[in-house]
């Protein structure tokens, strides 16, 4: 899978608009950080120009749109590189770890079961990962539907 197909499928769109919700004034995370958009964390990747005149009249649906490729590019790279086999990795793995790597980031290099599973490809050690841990605590919805989701995964 590449950026380009992810960012043709509306799969992984919807999934993470699902997970992340799409805002159009900014607000705050569970983490503090501000956030707009869909899933933009301010934090982690700066303010979008602009978006000081945004604050009272909302973000433009295109701009959310527009940071949404920006950000699925960065979590495709982070995955790329926190997970090294990430390339030949079934199609349903690399969907949840984008997903995950969209709200996580380089976090994802402290999940040392999660990429223990993957490396070793046992999917269902993986999504065991990710129903017990810390982030399952403060986003247990989401974490169940990606641990479900790789649970699936034969």
């Amino acid at each position: 899978m590449n950026t380009i197909a992810l960012k043709a499928d509306t799969a992984p769109r919807t999934r993470i608009a699902q997970d992340e919700g799409t805002l159009s004034n900014p607000c705050k995370d569970l983490k503090r950080h501000g956030a707009c958009g869909m899933g933009h964390n301010q934090g982690a990747h700066g303010l979008a120009p602009g978006i000081a005149t945004w604050l009272k009249p909302g973000i433009p649906d295109y701009t959310g749109s527009e940071r949404f490729c920006e950000e699925l590019d960065d979590a495709v790279l982070c995955c790329s590189q926190v997970f090294h086999e990430f390339d030949s990795l079934p199609d349903g793995v690399q969907r949840v770890l984008v997903n995950m790597a969209f709200a996580l980031g380089y976090e994802l290099r402290d999940w040392l079961r999660l990429r223990a599973a993957v490396a070793e490809r046992d999917w269902q050690k993986a999504a065991q990962s990710i129903r017990s841990s810390r982030y399952a605590k403060q986003a247990p919805k989401r974490c169940r539907r990606l641990a479900d989701r790789m649970d699936a995964i034969r």
